[in-house]
């Protein structure tokens, strides 16, 4: 009795021992928990990570775990940086970095000029940058100054532009759409467009830029399966716009004063092929298809004219994905985002998807990009 007495006193106090330990150890993980998660520190396999298609569908809009703790400096740098499309790229990587109270940003703009942006990428590093995302608008050129930057430690996202090199080793990953998936579906619209047979101008941005090669070589590789399908710019190059419009619109009247016949327009960036139309109607020639990126003016235009159009999306809204990427690589965080979109017509009026216009927009706003007026005004610039 009195040893089962003892016994039974004894292990009333080990038990209630024993939970305040379990309950302790629990509120322990718990809390290691908790601030995980407020960090951001989830891992990949407790977060469902959009897929490109849905990616596309939402223009990338998505909460997802990249802000991390740590402080850092983020340098977002635009090899251009001087028209409304570099305008919507930096809203949208700006707007997304600044979901970050940790993250402090560095802007600039290269202005189209290889050595000031080669000196952008220097000067972020220079300054503390721990990641960058930029826009190599000059391709290879600008693959050292990328390469030293990695080597000095700083996680690098190139988009909008291929800076060549390899993804993991010269920087963290390139993200972009797919340039010859463009290229190619331009052009087999354009063959629906004109019934197999016409006089196509290609615009493809400053001279040699590797976005406007690829879609170029894309174009030329479906007319040759339709003889009567003619590309008046050449197969080699285009005329140079630089992606401005005042000089994409002389650069088409020269054209219409060349050729008395043109029927279709491709271009690559879709305030270009705004231009290109208001130089058929300066010159009086009446309105021809267009398949570009999106914009507003030009989808306004077409919807008011009843006139063949199609778009895909300007992919500013990249951005957002690529500041992730970079902000999550700083922190030690993954991101398993795609890093590649084959984009589909974000408009066309020849199978059934309509032509956006907003009549409260400038013409330059892209309405693909998912990003308002007030945040474009806020964060579109250096």
């Amino acid at each position: 009795m009195t040893s089962m007495s003892v016994s039974g006193a004894l292990s009333r106090p080990r038990l209630r021992r024993g939970l305040v330990l379990a309950t302790l150890l629990i509120a322990v993980a718990s809390t290691a928990l908790s601030a995980a998660a407020s960090t951001g520190r989830a891992t990949s396999r407790a977060v469902t990570w959009p897929t490109p298609a849905q990616e596309i569908a939402k223009s990338g809009v998505f909460n997802l775990p990249f802000c991390g703790s740590k402080p850092i400096k983020l340098a977002i740098l635009d090899g251009f940086g001087i028209n409304a499309w570099s305008q919507e790229s930096y809203a949208a990587a700006r707007s997304e970095a600044a979901k970050c109270k940790n993250v402090t940003q560095i802007v600039a703009a290269g202005g189209g000029d290889l050595q000031k942006m080669i000196s952008d990428i220097s000067g972020a590093v220079a300054q503390g940058a721990n990641a960058i995302a930029v826009i190599p608008d000059f391709g290879q050129a600008e693959l050292a100054a990328i390469k030293q930057a990695t080597g000095a430690g700083v996680k690098v996202v190139p988009w909008g532009a291929d800076p060549s090199g390899k993804a993991g080793t010269d920087y963290v990953a390139y993200v972009d759409w797919n340039d010859g998936y463009a290229g190619t579906i331009w052009a087999k619209w354009m063959v629906q467009a004109l019934h197999g047979s016409g006089n196509v101008i290609y615009t493809g941005g400053p001279a040699g830029n590797p976005v406007g090669a690829a879609q170029l070589a894309a174009v030329v590789a479906v007319f040759k399966k339709y003889p009567k399908m003619h590309l008046l710019t050449g197969n080699k190059n285009w005329p140079v716009t630089n992606w401005d419009p005042a000089t994409s619109q002389k650069v088409t009247a020269a054209l219409l004063a060349k050729y008395p016949k043109i029927d279709g327009i491709i271009s690559n960036y879709g305030t270009d092929a705004l231009s290109s139309v208001r130089a058929f109607q300066a010159a009086g020639r009446a309105l021809v298809p267009v398949t570009t990126l999106d914009a507003n003016g030009l989808s306004c235009l077409y919807k008011k004219a009843g006139m063949a159009l199609s778009t895909i999306s300007s992919r500013n809204w990249l951005g957002r994905v690529a500041a992730r990427k970079a902000i999550a690589a700083a922190e030690g965080l993954p991101n398993n985002e795609a890093n590649k979109y084959s984009l589909p017509f974000f408009e066309d009026s020849l199978n059934g998807k309509p032509l956006r216009c907003n009549p409260a927009a400038p013409a330059d706003f892209y309405p693909s990009n998912a990003l308002s007026l007030g945040t474009i005004k806020k964060y579109g610039k250096p």
